[in-house]
């Protein structure tokens, strides 16, 4: 069987103290995150395979990843705490802070608008869409 990945060269990239939980590639390409169960987010530059920067603001494991769909934000889900941290993805500064009601391990970014999915307290919110437009 032909794979579209061979030959290849395969290596692995030490960011965490513990288990990496889950993976995400930014939409422009330029950057990989990693999420673990050591609570830290690594933004790896996919030139260089070097980590940037880690986000620390979270609270619990992490359990998924999105990058907004420019790839200027990025935000992680943990099964753990009571909200959810946005930062930018350049500078790793805090951007903004959503209170929920329980954990939130699934995020998700619109594909091509700043609409934010989360799973919280057994439900499904959505943030940043036209309540007249529902």
């Amino acid at each position: 069987m032909h794979y579209p990945f061979e030959p290849y060269n395969e290596f692995v990239l030490n960011g965490h103290t513990s288990s990496c939980l889950s993976v995400e590639l930014q939409p422009t390409g330029r950057h990989l995150a990693t999420g673990g169960s050591d609570s830290i987010i690594a933004l790896w530059d996919t030139a260089e395979w070097i980590c940037q920067r880690t986000l620390i603001d979270m609270v619990g494991p992490v359990r998924s990843i999105s990058f907004s769909f420019d790839g200027s934000y990025i935000l992680g889900g943990s099964d753990e705490g009571t909200g959810l941290e946005i930062a930018h993805v350049e500078t790793g500064d805090h951007v903004h802070s959503v209170k929920t009601l329980g954990a939130c391990p699934v995020v998700a970014w619109h594909p091509f608008r700043n609409i934010l999915a989360y799973t919280d307290h057994n439900s499904l919110k959505i943030i940043g869409i036209d309540g007249d437009r529902r």
